[in-house]
């Protein structure tokens, strides 16, 4: 897979605050399902926020494709564009009156053609499954309908990756798993997803790869699996194993050939092919 984005000991701090990331260092490549996990404070929206271009780091480099994104605003607007951040809360988000003007604003700002805004509108909300919704308010949307407008705003941007910022909080299962469906086309189609969640059992479920964050600091980054492996680093940074994973190590002592179902090939019709168990 190619790389997309590349961190380099990126550090940065809060005014008059403790640092929020410390030497932190990774490597994004297209087409990855990467859970981004950790405590409150632990990092990840303020990686997110470095990730996108919103905020810059005190020290360190950021690189889009090869390229080192400077302090330019040529630089930080291509960076902007090509990762696209979808915010906790679709309010902070959202500021127009109908589904339509909202999704089709990020297109007018790049000056494109009418024609080729409501192309891209119509495309956006046909990816999250809302057509037909163009002239709705979205005030009066679900709360998994507006997370659903949130990422169309981004996808109207045509962006490279995706970033989501706990984008299963205060869902009901239900949307949480409207959301999963959107999340499994959406990387079928070839979209980086990234997502910082503290839903183990949900990273478990979406992820191919897991990014731990404690303190501002990444104390794992390897596959799904591997880093449910790794008891000492999760109880330090305050993470509990997804429930499958804890039921599976239950069974794996007296009936390994189901522990192995469980966790691999019986698991989740799009998961089935990466989830290995095996100690």
């Amino acid at each position: 897979m190619k790389e997309l984005l590349r961190l380099e000991n990126v550090n940065y701090k809060y005014e008059n605050k403790y640092p929020a990331l410390v030497d932190v260092s990774a490597v994004i490549r297209e087409g990855e399902r990467i859970a981004v996990i950790g405590g409150n404070g632990a990092g990840k929206s303020t990686f997110f926020l470095c990730c996108n271009g919103v905020l810059r780091p005190d020290s360190g480099k950021i690189l889009l494709k090869g390229k080192e994104v400077t302090s330019s605003k040529d630089d930080i607007s291509t960076l902007r564009r090509s990762v696209g951040l979808v915010f906790q809360d679709p309010d902070d988000q959202i500021i127009a009156g109908t589904v339509e003007s909202e999704v089709s604003f990020g297109p007018m700002n790049l000056r494109l053609d009418q024609k080729e805004v409501a192309l891209r509108v119509s495309q956006a909300l046909s990816q999250v499954n809302l057509e037909g919704y163009e002239k709705r308010a979205p005030q009066y949307l679900s709360g998994g309908e507006k997370r659903r407008v949130g990422i169309a705003d981004i996808l109207a941007m045509k962006p490279d990756m995706l970033l989501l910022d706990e984008p299963t909080s205060s869902l009901d299962p239900e949307n949480i798993a409207a959301l999963e469906k959107t999340l499994d086309e959406l990387s079928l189609a070839g979209v980086t997803l990234m997502i910082a969640t503290h839903d183990v059992d949900f990273a478990f479920r979406y992820a191919e790869r897991a990014i731990v964050f404690y303190r501002g600091e990444i104390i794992l980054d390897d596959g799904i699996s591997e880093v449910f492996k790794k008891d000492e680093k999760l109880i330090s940074a305050g993470l509990k194993k997804p429930l499958i994973y804890e039921m599976a190590e239950m069974l794996e002592s007296r009936f390994p050939a189901a522990a192995e179902f469980m966790i691999g090939e019986g698991y989740g019709k799009n998961n089935s092919s990466r989830r290995s168990f095996k100690r």
